[in-house]
């Protein structure tokens, strides 16, 4: 599937939501606003380990949330994302089914805290472009996010 890049707009995430591998795709000029969403896409590195692909996107009038090659249908009960920052500069993400957590990633983000404190214009705007995990988990279960996208995007499904 064909997603926005989550910061560029002039970059696509081409990802495959089965085997969790993304692809990106440079844009000769600025993407056509007009054309439909479908989602985004994002990736962060792990301490000591391998980069993750992430997605948020439309299938029929579901919202899926993809972590890797593993998927979550964001309407089912017992569900919870959660952001914390045990540490400066270091951020968790987790994704918690029935009070079990079943998908975990503990990421560094040195730069963009340290950019944060010097940029005097930083703001939520900025902060939601560099802590796409944060914002999910602050509004994946949110109602009105969720009628919105349902609203404006297109699903996957054809």
């Amino acid at each position: 599937m064909l997603l926005n890049h989550w910061t560029h707009e002039r970059k696509q995430i081409e990802f495959n939501s089965e085997t969790g591998l993304a692809k990106t795709i440079n844009l000769g000029n600025a993407k056509n606003t007009d054309k439909p969403c479908f989602g985004f896409a994002h990736s962060e590195k792990r301490i000591f380990g391998s980069r993750i692909n992430f997605a948020i996107y439309k299938e029929n009038d579901n919202i899926i949330f993809s972590a890797g090659n593993k998927n979550w249908n964001t309407s089912d009960s017992g569900i919870e994302f959660k952001h914390s920052q045990p540490f400066p500069f270091i951020s968790n993400f987790q994704v918690i089914e029935n009070g079990v957590c079943t998908f975990s990633i503990l990421y560094s983000h040195l730069a963009r805290a340290l950019y944060s404190i010097i940029d005097v214009t930083y703001d939520q705007i900025d902060r939601d472009a560099d802590f796409y995990l944060e914002f999910v988990s602050e509004n994946l279960l949110d109602k009105e996010w969720r009628a919105m996208v349902i609203e404006k995007w297109d699903s996957i499904a054809t």
